[in-house]
């Protein structure tokens, strides 16, 4: 009967504990389980780079913003854009061990120069520069 007793400890919560423990693990260490698959710093580029031109708030109210009309195009222009952890200290906030565990919080912070295009107020071309710091959920959902 001890024997029965252990072996049904372990299937009903050994087990269990142990799937849960691994989601977790890989949550945490940024797993994608919609794509069951890590994405590529490519991928995660890409997703900032829609996120940040798709903003009509960057920085300035008094001008109208030219959008790129692609993320090769934003590579031509700006080579060299984008790092991943590329050393703080940054100025967004730092996960929490939950937000990580839950797929919430990405491990990695992606910074890209951004070079905003826009309209003065006579209509001439213009562009100022920035660093955006972004934080991405595992499967790349932009904060």
């Amino acid at each position: 009967m001890h024997r029965t007793c252990v072996l049904s400890v372990f299937l009903f919560i050994g087990i269990p504990l142990t799937i849960l423990s691994i989601y977790f693990s890989l949550n945490y260490s940024g797993f994608c389980f919609a794509k069951m698959r890590y994405l590529s710093y490519e991928e995660r580029f890409r997703m900032v780079f829609d996120y940040q031109n798709e903003r009509t708030d960057l920085g300035r109210s008094s001008y109208k913003y030219i959008k790129y009309t692609s993320f090769n195009e934003y590579i031509k222009e700006n080579p060299n854009c984008c790092s991943i952890n590329p050393g703080g200290p940054y100025e967004i906030r730092q996960s929490s061990f939950l937000n990580r565990i839950f797929g919430y919080d990405a491990p990695d912070v992606i910074v890209i120069n951004f070079k905003v295009r826009h309209l003065d107020e006579n209509g001439n071309k213009r562009a100022f520069k920035t660093r955006f710091e972004n934080t991405l959920q595992n499967c790349g959902h932009p904060h």
